[in-house]
């Protein structure tokens, strides 16, 4: 009976090994990418519906224990589509993936230490890849690059100068007198963006430091070297940031290495600026100028036209010149399985459209991945650039003969303004400046050293089939020398004696930036797989260091350039020092990627807050259903449809200085002495808050071949920090405390195409459209005109009111007959604003793409026609417009106009030489060459009479759009391109 047992058993094990070896078994395999056929190391093998999963090697290569036959193995790797291969035994496979055309595969970041892919996120979170930014043309500065390519986001050039000058308001206005710029953070480092005063203003007799036309610091970074931005538009997103996070958050990620041989990049860009639009000169005859102004004039136009038969054309003699534009680049990307690196290098040397004016930056960048251990890997990015900027004389100024604007508006054409033999600039009769003399003379530059340094140390505590355990550490350093140089010879005709006798500013700033980030991440698999839970605990610092001096002269002696060699000198110093501390939480859970929800909490305190160690909280929470993925839904057309819903809160503390009452320094009796200023500090100044409501649907049709995105939101804005006068008995000017609060709503929607996708041709399409609405909702001050965003109620300014918009024009009118009072007439805010983008391959060799951008509505105050109206030299003077503006009062209805374009913003075509005519050519050398040409701003349609609807003479900061006076104006640029991989 035993025997016959155990006979048995043997009968029924060696009859079973066959069917238990085919029902597993291990697969093995290459992956490679579609487009060359090149090996993808690196790529995620999963068994489907386990957590049996592999990588690929170095050379594409795999293997992979199956556990039972039939399986699925799903193939994945960022930036390409999914691919799932269905096998039945042992076998070697070939799987080739090619390049995610939807970007629902994308990862975007949702937490400090998390990410989910973009099919399951819950806000309305804006991705720029590295091609949509840079692929089309050259760009100059970051910030300039994103026009057109974020719903959501205006975009305001604030100077045509080369290094550019952007505000970026990402849903309106977050604050009135605070900060309306988003953060920036660049590979988990806070970047300074800040615009730097030169002291230009002491010359020009411009009224405030935001007016100089100075550059923000965004630009010292490459967009050549950046990866992707994502952008947290509103607090809903942003919550996470605390309060740092008011204005929206900006995330750029620098290029990375990649497994695999090294491959090097080689980039050359040739181009040229040109003034985009030309307003020319009134049509003058001997008549005319005798009756605008008198006989004597008339003999000198008439002297004029018999020696040089024609005019002198001073804005083509200012703004005329062609600035040439090179930018070389060349990069290097490769690593194994343990270590990654990407090192990079470029210089850009843009010339203006004014003479001496320009920008150059050199940077350089060292980005490596490694992998100590299973336990310990890090991250290390390094970046130092070194930039410099010739900025000449434009915008706002008070009799200073300095700003181009100004002297032009009243230099006559029949003067002649060049110097002698002898190089003596003659006096020009009709303003206080020779603007030729400036533009050769006088200097107005900055130079900029900065060093980013950022480092992740990711430790692996736990790793096992259904729970991972980590500790992020990360830490990053941004340090900025900046310096500043503005010279005004002592031989410029307002300085000659008794005038100041020179004009010389040296500005030495620091800026130090260090912010530190300790995070526990807890990866949870439950349900058998099907909920997967992210919980992160964290606490972060930032410590910010300021250290501005400018020394200034005047009095010089003859050709000299130095401080030290003035009679009259000053020397003023700013310092400051901030640092914020937080504790933050986030738990995200994801429901077999039909249900993802997920809640936070941020506390923060600030040293820029009343009371520094109070705790401030931000909560979020976010929850997005892919009805698509649920198992009842069969409309195969239907591929994807989400809905999804999020709240969330961020803060913005009161600016440096505000919380405490500062002391002047005094000469007394010849002794140093400190007296109150007129401002008084309030130690009970909370941060403004913002609370913000967001509701939206995802919906892709045809294999996502066909997508819309839309997105209602809602956003309260608490606690305006504003300034109200106190009564002189008080000792006191001012204070500045919590008086107000305000509101943006808004929609936007974001539609894209693949029209076609085939051999011979491909073209994607997409279109975005934006509109948002402002509003004072409490202000408990009489409403008042904002200081520094205008000149005042007279010629129209922005005016803060209760139940109107935070971005009105209001100018003293009396319409109706009843009196003088504040009214109404323009809003900077645009009705809405649209993109539509196009990119069309053919034969896989051409590439053509465009990028239209149009502004609907939206009103400037254009006082630079102000200016030459006074000087009798506008174009359109002898127009029944022109003349009845000319006799009309000069107030802020005379001075709004219609600032609405639609401006095709880029466009290029390139062409790729195929794989077999770069092999004849070149061998095995070279990977690919790819060239072409391209434009930026190549023409605008608008009703705008100046230079370009986009403008402002306040810089990028508070609410400084749609004023003008005077500006840079902006430039058409054209390039020759060269790409080689090798």
């Amino acid at each position: 009976m035993k025997q016959s047992y155990w006979k048995s058993v043997l009968f029924i094990t060696f009859f079973a090994i066959p069917f238990l070896l085919a029902a597993q078994g291990g697969v093995t395999g290459n992956v490679t990418e579609a487009s060359e056929g090149l090996p993808l190391p690196g790529v995620n093998v999963v068994v489907k519906g386990t957590t049996t999963g592999t990588t690929t090697d170095f050379d594409g290569n795999f293997e992979i224990t199956v556990g039972s036959f039939p399986a699925t193995l799903v193939f994945s790797s960022l930036g390409y589509a999914n691919t799932e291969v269905r096998v039945t035994g042992v076998t070697s496979l070939n799987v080739t993936m090619e390049e995610s055309a939807t970007g629902l595969e994308e990862v975007v970041v949702t937490g400090l230490a998390s990410s989910v892919k973009r099919e399951n996120l819950a806000n309305a979170v804006a991705t720029v890849s590295a091609d949509e930014l840079v692929g089309t043309t050259s760009q100059s500065t970051v910030d300039g690059a994103l026009y057109g390519k974020i719903p959501g986001v205006n975009i305001t050039s604030t100077s045509g100068a080369p290094g550019g000058g952007f505000a970026l308001r990402l849903r309106g206005i977050s604050s009135i007198n605070g900060n309306n710029q988003p953060l920036i953070i660049v590979d988990g480092v806070y970047y300074n963006n800040v615009e730097i005063p030169s002291g230009l203003r002491f010359a020009s007799g411009a009224n405030r430091g935001n007016e100089e036309n100075s550059g923000n610091r965004l630009a010292d970074l490459d967009p050549n070297d950046i990866q992707n931005i994502e952008v947290l538009k509103g607090s809903s997103a942003a919550a996470i940031y605390g309060q740092r996070g008011n204005a929206g958050v900006v995330l750029i990620t620098t290029k990375r290495g990649k497994t695999g041989k090294t491959k090097i990049s080689f980039s050359q860009d040739v181009g040229m600026n040109k003034i985009a639009n030309r307003l020319g000169i009134r049509p003058w005859t001997a008549d005319k100028v005798e009756s605008v102004f008198n006989a004597a004039e008339r003999a000198k136009y008439e002297a004029t036209i018999a020696e040089n038969g024609a005019l002198y054309d001073f804005e083509d003699i200012i703004y005329g010149d062609t600035g040439f534009i090179t930018e070389t680049r060349l990069s290097a990307t490769g690593g194994n399985d343990k270590t990654k690196f990407y090192l990079g290098g470029s210089y850009r040397d843009e010339g203006g459209i004014i003479k001496n004016t320009g920008f150059d930056r050199f940077s350089l960048r060292t980005n490596i991945d490694h992998r100590i251990s299973d336990v310990f890997d890090f991250t290390s990015t390094t970046s130092y650039s070194r930039s410099n900027a010739s900025r000449s004389f434009t915008g706002n100024e008070n009799d200073g003969g300095l700003s181009y604007g100004y002297t032009l508006a009243f230099t006559r054409p029949w003067v002649n303004l060049f110097p002698d033999a002898n190089g003596n600039y003659p006096v020009n009769p009709n303003y206080s400046g020779n603007p030729i003399f400036v533009r050769d003379k006088a200097l107005n530059d900055d130079s900029n050293d900065r060093l980013v340094q950022g480092i992740t140390l990711n430790t692996n505590i736990l790793k096992t089939d259904m729970d991972r355990v980590k500790i992020v550490t990360s830490g990053g350093l941004d340090y900025l020398a900046n310096q500043t140089y503005v010279y005004v010879p002592e031989t410029h005709q307002s300085q000659v004696q008794p005038g100041p006798g020179g004009f010389i500013s040296v500005g030495k700033n620091n800026f130090t930036q260090l912010n530190t980030q300790l995070i526990g991440v807890w990866n949870r698999e439950a349900m058998e797989g099907n909920l997967g839970l992210t919980t992160q605990l964290g606490i972060a610092y930032l410590y910010q260091e300021s250290n501005l001096v400018n020394s200034r002269g005047s009095l010089l002696a003859a050709g000299q350039t130095s401080v030290d060699q003035s009679v009259n000198q000053v020397i003023d110093q700013f310092r400051s020092e901030e640092k914020d501390f937080g504790y933050f939480g986030q738990v995200e859970g994801n429901y077999k990627d039909q249900i993802i929800a997920t809640v936070g909490y941020r506390v923060d305190k600030s040293t820029r807050n009343g009371d520094p160690n109070k705790f401030y909280g931000f909560p979020k929470a976010s929850l997005a259903l892919n009805i698509a993925n649920f198992d009842f839904w069969s409309l195969e057309s239907v591929s994807q449809l989400k809905l999804r819903a999020a709240y969330g809160e961020t803060g913005s503390p009161a600016n440096y200085g505000s919380t405490f009452t500062s002391l002047g320094a005094n000469n007394i009796g010849g002794n140093i002495g400190q007296s109150v200023v007129g401002s008084k500090g309030d130690a009970l100044v909370k941060p403004e808050t913002a609370s913000e409501l967001e509701f939206g649907f995802d919906v892709g049709i045809f294999d996502n071949k066909l997508s819309l995105e839309a997105t209602y939101y809602d956003k309260k804005v608490k606690d305006l920090i504003l300034t109200r006068a106190l009564p002189s008995s008080s000792g006191f000017t001012q204070e500045t405390t919590n008086l107000g609060d305000l509101k943006n709503s808004g929609v936007e929607l974001a539609l894209k195409a693949f029209v076609f996708d085939n051999e011979n041709f491909s073209w994607n399409s997409a279109v975005q459209w934006y509109r948002n609405r402002s509003e004072v909702t409490r202000l408990e001050v009489p409403a008042f005109p904002q200081p520094g965003a205008g000149f005042g109620l007279g010629l129209g300014t922005f005016f803060i009111q209760e139940g109107q918009s935070a971005t009105q024009l209001v100018g003293n009118l009396n319409l109706d007959g009843t009196g003088t009072k504040p009214t109404k007439v323009g809003d900077v805010e645009p009705d809405f604003q649209m993109a539509w983008s196009n990119n069309l391959t053919f034969f896989k060799q051409f590439d053509v793409s465009f990028l239209f951008q149009w502004k609907k509505g939206g009103e400037n105050l254009n006082l630079s026609t102000y200016l030459s109206d006074l000087g009798q030299v506008t174009p359109d003077l002898d127009t029944p417009d022109g003349q009845a503006r000319l006799v009309s009062t000069a107030n802020a209805v005379r001075f709004v106009e219609p600032a609405g374009y639609l401006r095709l913003r880029e466009a290029a075509i390139h062409y790729s030489l195929s794989r077999n005519a770069v092999e004849n050519l070149f061998g095995s050398t070279v990977e690919g060459v790819k060239f072409g040409f391209s434009g930026k701003n190549i023409f605008t349609i608008t009703d705008y009479s100046s230079y370009d609807p986009e403008v402002s003479v306040n810089g990028g900061s508070g609410l400084s759009t749609g004023i003008e006076v005077g500006p840079f104006p902006s430039a058409r640029q054209f390039f020759f391109s060269l790409n080689v991989n090798f």
